[in-house]
């Protein structure tokens, strides 16, 4: 399992991926907190899958071999840079949460009646 999730960290960390894109954010995290409790509990795979939450030490490793093909993909089509930032309008203030007069509650009218 270490060396899986280590091989994503190199790989990235070989690319021209920039350090602040989203997905190599994730995935380090994901990545280095995985290795760190599998380095700290060597002797204890249900303490592993307890700390990582994710399935068993086994489904682990699939996920790092799942996410090499997805890091490879993300790679060769350079995909950080159709990510284009957005501003998003929130106003908690707002009684309703800023969503007009719709009441969450509500189903819409049926067109069909």
């Amino acid at each position: 399992m270490i060396p899986k999730y280590q091989a994503l960290l190199d790989k990235m960390a070989a690319s021209d991926m920039p350090p602040d894109a989203q997905y190599r954010i994730n995935v380090e995290k994901i990545a280095r907190f995985r290795i760190a409790a599998a380095q700290e509990n060597l002797d204890d795979p249900e303490k592993v899958e307890e700390l990582c939450n994710c399935g068993q030490v086994e489904e682990l490793v699939i996920q790092a071999d799942n996410e090499m093909i997805v890091l490879d993909m993300y790679l060769r089509n350079r995909w950080w840079e159709l990510v284009k930032p957005v501003e998003i309008e929130y106003n908690p203030e707002e009684e309703d949460g800023g969503h007009g007069d719709i009441e969450w509650g509500d189903a819409p009218e049926d067109p069909k009646k």
